[in-house]
């Protein structure tokens, strides 16, 4: 099996759409403080990527200071 090896920066394709999708993301991970980043993740992602199906328990708890 022949691996292609990086060794720099210019030799990494970055899909154009990657940059606003993490800052879209890292936006809604700040604004919701989730208790469980995984779960809130794994959420977020399945709404974006419009698949049906029941929310990921736990996705929607937050970090509430009270």
């Amino acid at each position: 099996m022949e691996v292609n090896r990086i060794f720099s920066a210019e030799q990494i394709e970055v899909n154009p759409l990657l940059p606003s999708m993490l800052k879209e993301y890292t936006k809604a991970v700040i604004k919701a403080n989730p208790k469980d980043l995984l779960a809130f993740s794994a959420e977020y992602f399945r709404k974006k990527a419009d698949i049906p199906g029941d929310s990921v328990e736990g996705s929607s708890e937050t970090n509430n200071t009270e």
